[in-house]
């Protein structure tokens, strides 16, 4: 008889491998092994499938029954979990890498919109984030400590993980705020730009006009879509020397995309400093701070909505188009606004939103588009 002892486990094989040899040498099936060592056939059938691994009761009976030692049984065990442990850990590895990336970048609608490229292993994709990033190493915290305590809206909308999503695609924006050459910044261009906002509503000629004239003012703008779970609308922020206002046509209605301008202006002119160096605006959050209360108090006055409540609110009771187109051209203001007003304060149903409301990104010229 092979002294077996001195056998010595192959490397991915499991003590299932070498108890089938021995049954094999007995001719035995698994019902008679299972009879002879005292164990179920299910209970054999994971131990030869080493998805059971072998007890030191279990190694002993096996020692006795194939005329070996329970230390052999031990050995080939612990190999082979030492063994598939190892290879394992690189299937973890990966697994943990995505894992941690996943929950901090939706990368899926990255890779959709072009922002991330196709990747083969978890490897491959850790340098595109390192990259895009700039990171030495995979470190999300850093996101928590610089970024996150700068967010203005601190609503139940913004946890860690959504609200990393969010700088996420501010990185992106930053990145993109590059390309665009505009004037050297001149705040009383802006301001002077700003009171006469509502004029420019009232044509599509007007709205790439104010766009233009922004860049003359030295303000960055362009479009670029938000993120998954971010829900924006809008950012403000400075990339070197120049305020960035962006827009995401997260809803692609006129009135939204004024109201949007505005507000981001407002944060331009008043609160973008050292301290606060980006806002990220969702406008349907309705936790507001003072910062984003005097954003939308300003938005509100640039887009006359008061004047708009004031000329309309006599007539609330038989509304129509004729009234609506009358209060715009009086305000000289897009009857966009006018309705959007009217349906944000619930005195109109919101389905009538869609008069007026032309698709802005079909107006936008394409230079200011960034694809996603």
């Amino acid at each position: 008889m092979v002294e077996t002892t001195k056998l010595k486990a192959a490397r991915k094989f499991g003590p299932g491998y070498f108890i089938r040899e021995q049954m094999e040498m007995r001719e035995w099936t698994q019902d008679d092994l299972s009879e002879v060592i005292g164990v179920t056939v299910k209970h054999l059938n994971k131990i030869l499938q080493n998805k059971q691994p072998l007890t030191l009761d279990m190694a002993k009976v096996l020692g006795e029954v194939f005329n070996n030692s329970a230390q052999y049984w031990i050995n080939i065990d612990t190999s082979y979990r030492l063994w598939f442990s190892q290879e394992k850990t690189e299937a973890e590895n990966e697994a943990e890498i995505k894992s941690l990336i996943y929950e901090r970048m939706p990368i899926k609608d990255m890779l959709n919109k072009g922002w991330i490229n196709t990747f083969n292993n978890a490897y491959e994709l850790k340098e595109q984030v390192l990259k895009y990033w700039d990171w030495q190493e995979l470190d999300f915290a850093i996101i928590d400590k610089q970024y996150i305590p700068c967010l203005t809206r601190k609503s139940e909308a913004y946890n860690q993980f959504n609200a990393s999503y969010a700088i996420s695609w501010y990185r992106k924006a930053l990145y993109e705020s590059f390309n665009f050459n505009v004037a050297t910044y001149k705040t009383h261009k802006l301001e002077k730009l700003y009171n006469n906002l509502h004029t420019y509503t009232t044509s599509k000629i007007g709205l790439n006009l104010f766009i233009k004239e922004l860049a003359e003012a030295g303000v960055i703008f362009f479009v670029l879509p938000h993120l998954q779970k971010t829900c924006l609308d809008g950012a403000a922020f400075i990339s070197k020397q120049n305020p960035v206002i962006v827009y995401t046509g997260r809803y692609k209605r006129i009135d939204n995309f004024w109201f949007t301008i505005a507000h981001e202006i407002a944060h331009v002119l008043i609160h973008l400093n050292e301290k606060t160096t980006f806002v990220l605006d969702n406008l349907k959050d309705g936790k507001l701070n003072k910062m984003e209360v005097e954003a939308n108090n300003l938005a509100s006055e640039k887009l006359k909505h008061n004047e708009i409540v004031e000329y309309l609110n006599p007539y609330l009771g038989y509304l129509n188009a004729v009234r609506v187109e009358e209060c715009a051209r009086n305000l000289h203001i897009h009857p966009a606004i006018v309705i959007g007003k009217l349906a944000h304060d619930k005195k109109i149903s919101y389905n009538n939103q869609g008069l007026y409301n032309e698709n802005v990104l079909e107006i936008i010229q394409k230079q200011y588009q960034i694809l996603g």
